[in-house]
């Protein structure tokens, strides 16, 4: 089963610099949530409480979550790659043409680049 991971909690806090408390205020989540969120001791805060904290931390809530399973869906580091990835899903030409580009070459990913870039021109 997957569960939330307090270690990857931590790690995202982290990186941002944040405190429990810092988390509290810019979440509206009371103190003694949070601090029992990132001790481990609540494994099932509501998923409006993830959120609040994922957008708090700028990722994604897979980012808390251990996988004692490859995930149907990839773990993205960052809010920007979950976006571009759901705009091509919902987008059947995006997602056809990536399916055409994605094993080109360096040479010929860079002429594509090339190409779209002046497209938007």
């Amino acid at each position: 089963m997957n569960t939330l991971s307090k270690e990857k909690l931590n790690f995202q806090k982290s990186k941002k610099n944040l405190t429990n408390l810092k988390i509290s205020q810019l979440t509206g989540i009371p103190i003694s949530n949070i601090d029992k969120i990132f001790s481990g001791a609540n494994k099932n805060p509501t998923l409006e409480t993830l959120q609040k904290i994922a957008s708090t931390l700028d990722c994604s809530i897979d980012d808390f979550i251990d996988y004692k399973k490859s995930p149907t869906m990839p773990i993205f580091v960052d809010k920007q790659s979950s976006e571009i990835l759901d705009s091509i899903i919902k987008n059947k030409t995006l997602k056809k043409i990536f399916e055409n580009i994605k094993s080109l070459d360096e040479k010929d990913l860079e002429l594509f680049l090339n190409f779209s870039e002046r497209l938007k021109k």
